[in-house]
């Protein structure tokens, strides 16, 4: 009987391993099947272990069936919480799983769950706040070990990302009471908010203004009741830099999800005492962090203390390590393939080291090539780094490798979306939409909302409902189908349904708070914002709602008790004062003007609130009384021009919160029907994104009075193609019933409202000439009393007339009876020789410098790509001059110029990694990948800035704004040399022509440096030409060998690379035609025309019928290709201006006359000559060699400015050698 019983316990064991080891699959096995994607084989699966279930959530997550993924998610998560494979699921799912409505299940499967993973941490935390369970949200956020106790400062700028690598004040010292010039120039200080975060997170959004490309500091002060171990825990959306005990702990400059832990130190702290500040820097998005310190077992750290107040203690270095999950992730990936794919993602997109992320699965791709799964993954990774070109060519090879990964198609309709596309989106939505699909069904449902057409609503929302009826998305499209019927109390009850599962959804939340408040449905306001400020007692945006509401009740109040308080959270939000000022209005108009100008000085686009100031003050701009220069008497030698400006005025007012207006004014008298065309339209261009014009009086006047007002006004953009890369527009003014002795009135106001990079500063040019004589040239500028100007007038010498009052100070600068510029050819620019005022507000250049270095040299870094090509470019290469030239050939030539200046007024650039992603950019990218490049193959490189001779003349004494270009500048041989990037066909050591001479700021350690680029010398700039001339059976047989160098070997190069092989040989044969009429070629070829380093030449062999006549004599006119025929400058026997040339250059040119098969000898042999002065030397040379006459030709201009002083002496000097290049040789 025993040994029955023990036999069946056996077989009973037996039973149960076996049972045991079906429940649990081959994890190497489900993997591969994954990677090869049998996903059938693995949704036949009947075990129901973990990686059974997460395997399946992935794959019906592909799918796009949230259902079935969530099911099996669910199953996985009472399995094993803690697996990063649930930050898998979640990421690839996110926004979809808030959508389904999962927040309700969330507290509920995993409360008391120990050791989740980072996602499904903040996904707990989240969901707490989702379903407004403020005191577990309390007690979480305490459990974390977050810190909620700090005191502020900023914000600091962070123009270009820049902030994060300057050093502002606080990292030098902390003084609670001194002030500080913050950004945009507004005063800011350390303050401690009255209101604390409950949930952990510090929304630094709540607290300062300006909150976008801002920079701010948050310190604290932590006691540690024993020295230990601890790790401290930082999550942010933005780049940050975290010090403790003044010493330097981390850096990162990223943007990214907003989660928790995405960075964890472990860092040993005595007992006592530690400073801890966080420095954030932000761009465009979330602004904030949350930050949390534990013991190593990730629990509270019992008797720690936060202080605000500043405390004693040690400043020490301090050593640490960074803890990254890679080795937990190894553990649960059975697969090398694996574990690169997933966790590539993983550190891509949940803590955002984009770079590293993209290796991973590099190395994943490697070993499965044809992957459609990894490929997804690296499109999903792309798409959230916002590069969408390369995230569609990956997207696009899942989708044909795999029409099972649904995603794909998701990812490739939201592609078309962004560029307006809806057909093609709809198309691929449709061909892979199936009943469960939830994503793709509710893009599609959006997207014929958006088209607001009612019955593909209808009709896709009711298959959604059906499948996914609980679902915050259904409601929330069943609330928008019934906004586009307008039936919106029945919308309001779905958005309420929706919210009710998950208060935490924004797009949710602000749809019904915007639908509400169309309806005036205050109850309904009310309550919303009370659900915002229950989670987040700082939320500075819903307190100033609440006050605009109790200012529309009426309830003055209340709406200053809640004032007080917002005040007492953040004292720099616009709104505040904007607020305070209207409540002020009715009893102390003075205090709310100073309310609304504080208002102004935190933000300018407060427009129309500047007129309003005015109103109340009772200064509003008066059109002006112009009849006295309506009635100017013109001066005789006035009236032989088209036109005459009666009045040319502008009237620029610069205010402290750092806008301006200005006033432009002109009236333009017609004397002659010539004028009409001409002067018939005004243009006014202006940039949208800070400017704002307003006609105040456009009219013509015509001579019997009559007034007839312009109608035709447009205004529409510069730059039509490239829209979305330009604000600058132009608006058109067209003058109706214009006739001789009409006058043309335009008078209008523009509004910078405000100063964008240049802060609370400004800078002005006023010009007094014209190219019709003016009576009354006046520019008048009026600042704040207190603020400095520099100013400084050219050619001429006139003071401004200066008034002040107890506010003001006016200054006013005025002309009259200027004459018209004369424009001669070859003359300086015009913009350098006329009258002309120029201001600023710029300390000096220091000031000017570091702008520019905050802009530029944050962008300068090298990712793992741009590494790559330097070491390919460099390998082999020992000489530092050999390194620099294959990067410049590099840059110049694979980089793709693109002339529009994008970027914060021109002069901000991209990043490296971006330029060399993309393969394209402007000078200034291309002077910060050459930069970034150089300096990773270890050259010093600095970024210059460069007044190109197109540009007006450098003014040294005036730091402003003065350049036009960017290239760069590398130490060698003791010198600089200057490498511009945008040179395509220049070789490496010199630079364009724009480039030579020019005035350039060189920014070395933040500081301007200045020098002069060289200008070539001539023989550099060189044509050298060689013809020989060979007579047989009645003709002339030539050979010509056309060779350059410098100058015009760049432009040959240019030119004669974006021809045909038609037009090259069309334009080879005009050359040659020009010279010897009746030329026709027979060969032809070009030499080096892409190799730089050595001189471009063309080689022709051409017959010429007409050069030997059969007659007594042949004659052989001016047979120099290089001749002078004529000087357009030298027309005139005297020059009002300099003669000014572009570039020093020479000539040389030799022709050799074979006359040994013919019985003709010269009748004249040329006179050799000789001219040498300080500008040109010219020699010529003729003489027999053999049979052969052989006939020299040397130019060679010196100097590039000819003074009118020499002007006489310079003509004759050009004369002569137009008649000698022009003499005859004759043979008989």
């Amino acid at each position: 009987m025993k040994r029955k019983n023990i036999f069946l316990l056996f077989l009973l064991i037996i039973l149960i391993f076996q049972v045991s080891a079906q429940q649990k699959a081959d994890p190497k096995i489900l993997w591969s099947a994954i990677l090869d994607e049998n996903f059938n084989y693995v949704k036949n699966l009947e075990t129901d272990d973990f990686n059974t279930n997460i395997a399946k959530a992935l794959i019906f997550l592909l799918e796009d069936n949230f259902t079935e993924s969530w099911n099996y998610w669910k199953k996985a998560l009472q399995i094993n919480s803690s697996s990063y494979w649930h930050d898998i699921i979640g990421l690839l799912g996110e926004g979809a799983w808030e959508n389904l409505g999962i927040f309700k299940e969330i507290p509920i499967i995993l409360k008391d769950k120990k050791n989740l993973s980072p996602f499904m941490e903040n996904l707990y935390w989240k969901s707490l706040l989702s379903q407004q369970k403020i005191k577990e949200i309390y007690n979480y956020a305490r459990s974390k070990g977050f810190i909620t106790d700090f005191l502020f400062i900023g914000p600091f700028e962070n123009v270009g990302n820049s902030g994060l690598y300057k050093e502002f004040p606080p990292e030098k010292e902390i003084l609670l009471n001194q002030k500080y010039k913050g950004k945009n120039g507004i005063e800011i200080n350390w303050f401690k908010p009255m209101e604390k975060s409950i949930n952990g997170y510090i929304n630094l959004y709540n607290l300062f203004y300006p909150n976008k490309w801002s920079t701010a500091y948050a310190l604290c002060y932590i006691f540690m009741p024993k020295s230990q171990e601890v790790l401290i825990k930082i999550g942010s959306p933005n780049s940050y830099k975290l010090f403790i005990d003044d010493s330097f702990i981390y850096s990162i400059e990223t943007e990214r999800r907003n989660l928790f832990d995405q960075e964890i130190i472990k860092i040993y702290l005595p007992l006592g005492w530690h400073k801890l500040l966080i420095k954030i820097s932000n761009t465009m998005g979330p602004f904030g962090f949350y930050l949390g310190i534990t013991n190593e077992k990730n629990e509270p750290i019992s008797g720690i203390k936060i202080s605000e107040n500043i405390q004693n203690y040690i400043k020490r270095n301090l050593s640490w390590v960074k803890i990254i999950p890679q080795k937990d992730f190894i553990r649960e990936s059975s697969l090398s393939e694996i574990f690169y794919s997933f966790y590539g993602f993983l550190l891509g997109t949940y803590y955002g080291y984009s770079d590293a992320g993209e290796e991973f699965l590099e190395r994943a791709e490697k070993i499965k090539p044809k992957s459609s799964l990894i490929k997804f993954l690296k499109g999903k990774l792309e798409y959230e780094l916002g590069n969408l070109e390369t995230a569609k060519k990956y997207m696009d090879i899942a989708y044909k490798g795999n029409r099972d990964i649904k995603l794909s198609a998701y990812y490739l309709s939201l592609y078309n979306l962004n560029y307006g596309r809806y057909e093609d989106a709809i198309k691929i939505i449709k061909e892979n939409i199936h009943d469960n699909s939830f994503l793709l069904r509710s893009l599609l449902s959006r997207i014929f909302i958006s088209l607001s057409w009612e019955k593909e609503v209808n009709s896709n929302v009711n298959t959604l409902s059906s499948k996914y009826p609980n679902s915050i998305e259904t409601l929330f499209l069943i609330g928008k189908y019934y906004e586009i019927k307008e039936i919106k109390d029945k919308a309001i009850d779905y958005y309420q349904k929706a919210l009710s599962i998950d208060t935490e959804n924004w797009e949710m939340f602000l749809t019904l708070y915007n639908l509400a408040d169309e309806l005036n449905r205050i109850d309904i306001l009310e309550n919303l914002l009370d659900i915002a400020l229950e989670k987040d007692p700082t939320s500075t945006w819903a307190y100033l709602e609440k006050i605009r509401l109790y200012m529309i009740r009426g309830d003055k109040e209340k709406a200053f008790s809640i004032l007080e308080r917002v005040e007492k959270i953040s004292y720099q939000y616009p709104e505040t004062y904007l607020y305070k000022g209207k409540l002020y209005l009715e009893d102390n108009d003075e205090k709310a003007i100073e309310l609304f100008e504080r208002t102004l000085q935190l933000n300018p686009y407060f427009t129309n609130l500047r007129i309003y100031i005015n109103h109340l003050k009772r200064e509003e701009y008066n059109l002006p009384d112009v009849s006295s220069y309506l009635e100017s008497k013109i001066p005789e030698e006035y009236l032989e021009y088209p036109a005459v400006i009666l009045l040319d005025q502008k009237e620029r007012t610069f205010f402290n919160d750092g806008t301006s207006r200005m006033i432009y004014h002109k009236l333009i008298k017609i004397l002659k029907n010539s004028a009409k065309d001409k002067y018939g339209e005004i243009q006014i261009d202006y940039d949208s994104s800070f400017e704002r014009v307003r006609i105040l009086r456009a009219r013509t006047i015509k001579p019997n009075g009559d007034e007839i007002e312009v109608s035709t006004i447009q205004d529409f953009p510069i730059l039509s193609d490239y829209p979305l890369y330009t604000d600058e527009r132009k608006i058109v003014l067209s003058y109706p019933g214009i006739e001789k002795g009409a006058i043309l009135e335009c008078l209008y106001m523009v509004e910078e409202y405000t100063g964008g990079i240049y802060g609370k500063n400004f800078q002005d040019i006023f010009f007094f000439q014209n190219e019709i004589p003016s009576l009354y040239s006046r520019f008048i500028l009026k600042i704040p009393k207190d603020l400095e100007i520099k100013y400084t007038f050219y050619n001429g010498n006139k003071e401004p007339n200066i008034e002040e009052d107890k506010k003001w100070k006016t200054y006013k600068w005025e002309m009259e009876k200027l004459p018209a510029i004369i424009e001669e050819p070859l003359m300086p620019k015009v913009i350098d020789l006329i009258p002309q005022v120029w201001i600023t507000t710029f300390k000096d250049w220091e000031q000017l410098a570091d702008l520019y270095y905050s802009l530029a040299y944050p962008q300068i870094r090298a990712d793992k790509a741009i590494k790559e090509k330097v070491k390919e470019l460099i390998l082999g290469l020992k000489k530092e001059e050999d390194k620099i030239k294959a990067i410049y050939y590099y840059v110049t030539s694979e980089i793709r110029y693109v002339g529009l200046e994008f970027g914060i007024g021109g002069i901000m650039p991209h990043s490296a990694p971006s330029i060399f992603r993309e393969k394209y950019g402007d000078c200034k990218d291309k002077a910060i990948l050459l930069i970034t490049m150089l300096q990773e193959a270890g050259i010093e490189a600095y970024y210059t800035l460069v007044n190109t001779r197109y540009s007006i003349s450098f003014k040294k004494e005036i730091p402003a704004f003065q350049f036009d270009h960017a290239i760069v500048a590398v130490p060698l041989n003791n010198n600089f040399i200057f490498l511009d990037g945008t040179a395509e066909n220049t070789p490496f050591g010199e630079v364009p022509y724009m480039d030579q001479g020019a005035d350039v700021m060189i920014i070395k350690d933040e500081k301007p440096v200045f020098t002069k680029i060289p200008m070539s010398k001539p023989e550099e700039n060189a044509k050298d030409f060689k013809t020989e001339i060979i007579f047989e059976n009645g003709k002339a047989l030539m050979k010509t060998t056309l060779s350059f160098k410098g100058y015009f070997a760049t432009y040959f190069r240019w030119l004669l690379d974006s021809l045909s092989y038609e037009e090259k040989e069309n334009l080879i044969s005009y050359l040659i035609n020009n010279t010897y009429p009746g030329s026709y070629l027979t060969s032809w070829n070009i030499e080096n025309l892409y190799n730089l380093e050595a001189p471009l030449r063309i080689n022709v062999q051409y017959y010429n019928s007409q050069l030997l006549k059969n007659n007594k004599y042949t004659y052989i006119y001016s047979p120099f290709i290089t001749k002078i025929e004529k000087a357009e400058e030298i027309f005139k026997e005297e020059r009002i201006y300099p003669i000014q040339y572009y570039l020093p250059y020479e000539e040389k040119e030799l022709i050799t006359i074979n006359l040994s098969s013919i019985n003709k000898i010269p009748e004249n042999i040329l006179e050799n000559v000789n001219i040498e002065n300080p500008w040109i030397t010219y020699t010529r040379k003729c003489y027999w060699e053999g049979k052969n006459i052989l006939i020299e030709r040397n130019f060679k201009l010196k100097e590039i400015f000819i003074p009118t002083e020499n002007y006489k002496e310079y003509k004759k000097t050009i004369e002569e050698i137009i008649d000698r290049d022009n003499e005859i040789l004759i043979l008989r």
